[in-house]
């Protein structure tokens, strides 16, 4: 929902006779542009001056910029460019565009135009950009709405009954690694029911809810053109999904390959001391994934990633325990460490069942493996030894 580089060189001045189309950019391969992408289209009738205006403009080499948009203080900027240029950034990379013109009369026109100017002034142009509350799809629905004074009926008809997270989802389908990330970052909020407004985060459910509107006793969209269609290769390389090379997939090879080793190791010093090895290396996988969560739910300000109850088992602390389960005078606090993180996987199902957080199939091979290792680690939680 952004695009990397952008290019402001337009000279922004205009009569008293526009028209504004709201512009929809399809999706792309990449994960920063697998949402799509909104802009508004502002054409000068008189002077023939053609702009879009994108709240979408990030600089990956700005300071910090990987720290900051995991904090959530990432700043998005809202852009200006040629009409011609901006369409033809999404021809090369082989994207759609939808262009809606607005049935919008001259005061409304100028309202809207009026806000975007005073938004695009050097000392407004930055944003804190929010995912789901604060995007380049937000900007513009905020912004026609105040310039027709809240005035526009929205027919929502068509609208589900829907999570935030199911319409991540059809953005980035099932069983692949994306939707693997997004599902241990995003937290339960994300599973609740949206309102019609949450929804317009997404520039496709914004268009759909143009389509449905109107303006007094007229359609909010006066005209609709294609001008882009996506290019076939395009569109399959967006759904295009190797199975193999999916976490579902990967995660049972882990599992079986866990169970394998523990089959070996038990007449075997080798064999154990690989099991051992690969025990050191899911910890340590894990452990660095539980410090980037810890890092969301408890310092990000992003609005969806806090109360992540995968941060009841995936800790930070295994980064630790991956080295100390070779240190033979401490088998005893393995034993109690290991039996902690059992007692998290439990209370990670209860709290599941009651918050009804998403939970990733490839979570499940994760989990078990986490287990057979805790039961490895400390025999005791399967049956009682004595010594």
């Amino acid at each position: 929902m952004g695009c990397l580089t952008t290019t402001v060189k337009a000279q922004v001045t205009f009569s008293d006779s526009l028209q504004i189309s709201l512009l929809t950019c399809s999706e792309g391969p990449d994960a920063y542009e697998r949402f799509g992408h909104s802009g508004v289209r502002i054409l000068d009738l008189n002077s023939g001056q053609d702009i879009v205006f994108h709240w979408g403009v990030f600089m990956f080499n700005a300071p910090l910029f990987v720290y900051r948009f995991t904090k959530g203080e990432t700043d998005y900027q809202l852009g200006a460019e040629y009409m011609d240029d901006f369409v033809r950034q999404y021809a090369r990379r082989g994207l759609a565009m939808k262009e809606q013109v607005l049935n919008l009369n001259k005061e409304e026109l100028n309202d809207a135009l009026a806000a975007i100017l005073t938004n695009y002034r050097p000392e407004n142009r930055t944003y804190r950009y929010s995912f789901f509350f604060d995007n380049c799809a937000t900007r513009p629905f905020n912004i026609i709405n105040k310039s027709t004074d809240n005035k526009i009926t929205y027919d929502t008809s068509w609208v589900r009954d829907i999570t935030m997270r199911d319409m991540i989802q059809e953005k980035t389908f099932l069983n692949n690694w994306l939707d693997f990330g997004i599902s241990l970052a995003v937290a339960g909020r994300a599973d609740k029911q949206t309102t019609f407004k949450e929804q317009m985060f997404l520039p496709e459910y914004l268009s759909n809810a143009f389509n449905h509107a109107s303006l007094g006793d007229k359609p909010l969209v006066k005209e609709e053109h294609i001008l882009l269609e996506m290019r076939p290769e395009i569109k399959e390389k967006i759904i295009k999904s190797n199975f193999f090379l999916s976490p579902n997939f990967i995660f049972f090879l882990l599992m079986a390959l866990f169970i394998a080793l523990f089959c070996l190791a038990k007449n075997n010093q080798s064999w154990a001391n690989m099991l051992k090895v690969f025990e050191s290396v899911f910890l340590l996988a894990t452990g660095l994934t539980g410090v980037i969560l810890y890092f969301l739910n408890f310092i990000s300000l992003h609005p969806a990633v806090d109360h992540n109850v995968n941060c009841l088992w995936l800790l930070p602390t295994n980064i630790i325990f991956a080295a100390l389960i070779w240190v033979k005078s401490a088998e005893k606090v393995n034993r109690i460490y290991f039996f902690i993180i059992f007692a998290g996987i439990i209370a990670y199902a209860i709290c599941n069942a009651c918050v009804r957080q998403y939970v990733n199939p490839a979570f499940e091979p994760l989990l078990l493996t986490m287990i057979c290792i805790c039961a490895h680690q400390n025999p005791r939680l399967l049956y009682w030894r004595k010594k």
